[in-house]
């Protein structure tokens, strides 16, 4: 997983609130927002969207890390197009969205999510063990107290993703 441990590496020094922030060390759900924040930088979707319509971050299960986002998508855009928030209720209200995150609270629906969201190009990023067989493309795990991610290439070029390092 070279791919990942660049990505990260990377990640890490561009991602807002991603490390130490003087004397305070970052909540999870801050490291995990600025990640899902950086990620679409690394990734290139199909197709050529409109400037004026918003890229869209669906998050299920994690109201902090959604509340997390919208503050750093706020007054921002992502190649000249505005940054959406959603909080889908259940699988189907994910549909549309550019990046879907499942957060550990909606963990057990993941597989849901995966069929939902099957034969579109969404980027489905999770933080459950094992979500990697179940449909994700990246999943974060914290190990020696630092928030990672694993990346299933196959799966984000099946739904015509590009992952770049």
């Amino acid at each position: 997983m070279r791919l990942a441990a660049a990505l990260a590496a990377f990640l890490l020094l561009a991602c807002p609130g991603a490390h130490a922030q003087g004397e305070r060390q970052a909540a999870e759900h801050e490291v995990k927002a600025a990640f899902l924040f950086k990620f679409p930088a690394f990734v290139e979707w199909p197709g050529r969207p409109g400037p004026e319509d918003p890229f869209v971050i669906a998050v299920a299960g994690a109201p902090e890390v959604a509340e997390e986002l919208r503050m750093l998508a706020r007054g921002r855009t992502l190649n000249g197009r505005p940054i959406a928030v959603r909080e889908p209720a259940d699988p189907q209200g994910a549909a549309g969205a550019h990046m879907v995150f499942v957060g550990g609270a909606a963990g057990a629906r993941l597989p849901h999510f995966a069929r939902a969201l099957a034969g579109t190009s969404a980027l489905l990023v999770a933080e459950t063990p094992g979500a990697l067989e179940h449909g994700a493309m990246l999943n974060f795990v914290v190990s020696e107290g630092r928030v990672r991610f694993d990346v299933a290439v196959d799966a984000a070029e099946a739904s015509r993703l590009r992952i770049n390092a």
